[in-house]
């Protein structure tokens, strides 16, 4: 058999969903065996091969993630919260595989999860209006309306040489035409999740601290540099009841799927010896 043929067999061989399955189960037992201290063989020692292991590097990688996702080191009470829903995910991710749903679905960890969690979750009953409103207020801090900021900008794109002049200038009460901005000079009411993905967190915050009808600046944004002027900041309002009650239905139902899959999966975890701080070695 020539090299191409035997090259095309194993790139072939190397994209079916049941070998590509195999080795990351490889690499997966390669590791634990590799890195297991004396706990884990312990127990793998007992006959216990139900053994979940959140070493150093575990935690670490979760601190890596949350602190790429939101720009800060998680707290302490964060890093648990990191730590027990990691476990929960790979309890539901074992028993993806104790029920060989790798035979059949070539997607790996997050699909398998999702797929017990929907398993599991079910499809509540229809509920009640009084049960719906008694939801409703047991939860009334996740249905309050965004802060919101209302400001007049002058922006440029680069750093204008004359920054302190231009800022003293708008001070003393005159006109600075700067540069074309596309939402425009004046922005009424916009909410913090616009704000931010609109000029990024830092100008967000910025402005939220900066004195009202004051001018503050140059700021800097994703964008380019503003001056800008906080004419009113809006502050979180309780939404009605009757203004969110397609919603309230829907996250009402979504909180019961969530609870019938923590329940199942507090049961499952019962069979798995939790370690904890074993960095190997």
């Amino acid at each position: 058999m020539s090299d191409i043929k035997v090259a095309e067999k194993s790139r072939k061989l190397l994209t079916e969903p049941l070998s590509i399955f195999a080795l990351v189960a490889v690499v997966i037992f390669a590791y634990n065996a590799w890195s297991g201290n004396s706990d884990t063989s312990d127990a793998m020692a007992a006959g216990d091969r139900d053994v979940v292991v959140i070493d150093d590097a575990t935690v670490a990688m979760l601190q890596e993630n949350f602190t790429w996702l939101e720009g800060r080191q998680p707290s302490e009470a964060e890093t648990q919260l990191l730590i027990s829903q990691w476990v929960d995910e790979e309890v539901l991710f074992r028993e993806a595989l104790a029920q060989q749903m790798h035979l059949s679905d070539s997607k790996m960890r997050a699909h398998l999860i999702e797929k017990v969690r929907m398993l599991w979750a079910g499809s509540p009953e229809p509920v009640d209006e009084a049960e719906l409103l008694d939801f409703y207020m047991e939860n009334m801090e996740s249905y309050y309306t965004e802060p919101t900021l209302s400001f007049t900008q002058v922006y440029f794109e680069e750093l204008p040489a004359d920054a302190d002049e231009v800022l003293t200038t708008l001070k003393a009460g005159s006109t600075v035409e700067g540069e074309p901005f596309w939402l425009g000079k004046n922005l009424n009411s916009y909410s913090e999740s616009i704000l931010r993905s609109s000029f990024g967190g830092e100008f967000y915050e910025t402005l939220k601290s900066a004195p009202v009808d004051q001018w503050v600046g140059p700021v800097e944004s994703v964008r380019g540099f503003h001056f800008a002027r906080v004419s009113h900041k809006g502050e979180p309002e309780l939404m009605p009841y009757k203004a969110v009650r397609e919603r309230l239905d829907q996250d009402w139902s979504a909180h019961h799927r969530r609870q019938n899959v923590s329940a199942r999966t507090e049961t499952i975890k019962e069979r798995f010896t939790i370690v904890l701080g074993a960095s190997g070695g």
